[in-house]
């Protein structure tokens, strides 16, 4: 048997027996997770978890400066980012900022694939949010929140996850490109949506990871538009998905509504917003 066949078979068997070893939450993450879901936590309770993740810490300050959240005084530390980024937003802004924790494998090949696929986490949550900011701006997204969006682009590709911590695990066997690249492509979209109701996402969010190659075929118009037709999108416009047979294209997104005008992405100030928020995710 093949170490491509073998793989497959592992990952499926573990995955029909509900054994598949998923990530779990980054522990600051978890820990914001589960103090927001205390109606007596405060802000000092969700300052005094995030400072012991120094990297969340800077990322979350840099955040609150940015013009994403529109501040106009520079905040110098994180209660006053926090002041600014609010209770509501936190918990879901901290899930995002941390989720490239869970990519940390040993194996240079592995190594190479984990970067890649922060990038590219990136690179969809950025143009996502620009997607959604034009949705609002024209009075049609008014269902959705940046902040989810961003979150949504940044869990898309999760799936990848237990596939890399595998040929990790067994590199003299799976850390091969070409292999890892098949597993990706065959089992990512189920591992990311098995992962994400594992970590008991909202059902919104957890669809994501199944449409992020084809978007949703039930997508009737514009109104209806929700996280996954985003991603999918975002995929699309950033070249990080070649649209197939059975996909959703970029001139039906058009047709739709979803985007106005066929050079939507190249329009300047589209590329500035997305380079703006790339820049902050990086």
């Amino acid at each position: 048997m093949s170490s491509q066949n073998a793989l497959y078979m592992l990952i499926d068997e573990r995955l029909r027996r509900d054994e598949l070893k998923l990530p779990g939450l980054p522990e600051t993450a978890e820990q914001v997770r589960n103090a927001t879901m205390d109606p007596d936590c405060n802000l000092h309770d969700l300052s005094h978890i995030i400072q012991q993740d120094i990297a969340l810490t800077a990322r979350l300050i840099r955040l609150a400066n940015s013009a994403y959240l529109g501040g106009r005084n520079k905040a110098e530390s994180l209660m006053q980012a926090l002041t600014r980024i609010g209770m509501r937003r936190i918990r879901t802004l901290a899930l995002a900022m941390a989720m490239e924790q869970v990519f940390k494998p040993g194996n240079d090949i592995v190594q190479m694939f984990s970067q890649q696929f922060i990038v590219e986490s990136r690179e969809i949550a950025a143009a996502a949010v620009v997607i959604t900011e034009d949705l609002q701006r024209r009075g049609i997204g008014h269902r959705l929140h940046q902040d989810v969006a961003l979150l949504a682009g940044m869990v898309s590709r999760i799936g990848i996850a237990p596939i890399l911590h595998m040929a990790n695990e067994f590199e003299d066997s799976f850390a091969n490109p070409s292999f890892i690249k098949e597993c990706i492509n065959q089992f990512s979209s189920t591992l990311g949506s098995n992962i994400l109701s594992y970590w008991q996402f909202t059902p919104n969010l957890v669809q994501v990871p199944l449409h992020y190659y084809n978007g949703r075929m039930s997508l009737s118009d514009a109104i209806t538009v929700n996280y996954c037709d985003i991603v999918h999108l975002a995929a699309l416009l950033t070249g990080n998905v070649k649209p197939g047979k059975d996909s959703v294209t970029l001139v039906e997104y058009q047709m739709l509504g979803v985007i106005k005008t066929d050079d939507f992405w190249q329009q300047d100030s589209v590329q500035k917003s997305y380079r703006q928020m790339l820049d902050l995710l990086s």
